[in-house]
């Protein structure tokens, strides 16, 4: 048998095993994310955030359909009788997320907004609590309040108690905040999702996704004209439409359906982690004490947030 016979079979007998592994998903799922945000800085002056957005979910979509179809035709009644909440998922999960997420990159670093990437675990755990009335517990009170004070550490630059005093905040560093509560509650209402096959349900969002940015994308070009992009362009859109959108969302909506919403969330700690050295290797961005002193703070947050236990999977 050549080489490449045994690689194809090692492949095929490792397939299931690999799909069924959701540590093995979701740090796969962390690479493409981590690398999102320093595209999104790289070509923020090539791209406008609402055309790299559209763009993002459309290649993702044109991706997917082929081996989505078939899937499609069995699933369609399914998805129709949950169409609003699918819907939502789409539109805020999806099209205002990654379009908040790339206006925010026109404003702060790639480091600031994989450091504030870094409060999602804490937010997926308090979601239960702000979208669904859940009592609070302790432990995730202090959680919150830690991971709280880390974000003000990082986007005041270290003097949060000048906020008092009319301190400036930065925009993309609000942006990235909203960005992460949008995906967060995402993560959240993902479980109501009825029972579809995970392409199916990954063609319908990310069809809404860039539908949903379609008509003001359209608007911006009857304004400006169409031109081809640069090769760079071509080349961050190529990889935003496949790998931190298609492969890293197929894998934690797998990954959340092994296990669930609650721990799929608690790896979402792992794309700040990989991201700010990437950020420092390729786009040449320091880290300042107050990058440290938030992060410990949120770490601290992730840390006394791992007591929790839910009862039963989220």
């Amino acid at each position: 048998m050549s080489a490449f016979a045994r690689y194809v079979s090692f492949i095929r007998c490792s397939a299931p095993a690999m799909w069924n592994s959701p540590t093995l998903l979701l740090c796969v799922a962390s690479v493409c994310w981590a690398m999102n945000p320093i595209i999104g800085r790289a070509v923020r002056d090539l791209a406008s955030p609402l055309s790299l957005a559209f763009w993002r979910w459309m290649v993702a979509f044109l991706c997917v359909l082929p081996f989505a179809w078939r899937h499609l035709k069995v699933d369609v009644q399914t998805l129709r009788a949950s169409w609003l909440l699918v819907t939502l998922l789409g539109f805020f999960g999806v099209g205002l997320f990654a379009y908040i997420v790339y206006s925010g990159l026109q404003y702060t670093t790639a480091t600031n907004n994989l450091l504030l990437q870094s409060i999602m675990p804490i937010m997926i755990l308090l979601m239960p609590t702000v979208l669904f009335g859940e009592r609070l517990l302790p432990l995730l009170a202090l959680s919150a309040a830690m991971s709280f004070a880390g974000i003000m550490w990082i986007v005041t630059k270290g003097h949060p108690f000048n906020l008092v005093g009319g301190i400036s905040v930065n925009r993309g560093d609000l942006l990235s905040v909203a960005g992460v509560f949008l995906y967060s509650a995402y993560a959240t209402f993902l479980r109501k999702v009825p029972a579809v096959h995970h392409l199916s349900l990954l063609a319908a969002l990310f069809a809404i996704g860039a539908g949903s940015l379609a008509l003001p994308y359209i608007s911006t070009l009857a304004r400006n004209g169409l031109s081809m992009p640069p090769m760079k362009l071509a080349a961050a859109i190529l990889y935003v439409g496949v790998f931190p959108s298609l492969v890293a969302y197929a894998l934690f909506n797998r990954s959340v359906t092994l296990i669930g919403s609650v721990r799929a969330g608690a790896y979402m700690n792992l794309p700040p982690v990989l991201g700010v050295g990437l950020a420092m290797l390729l786009l040449g961005e320091g880290i300042a004490s107050y990058h440290f002193i938030g992060a410990l703070l949120i770490i601290g947050a992730i840390a006394v947030s791992r007591g929790y236990r839910p009862r039963a999977n989220a």
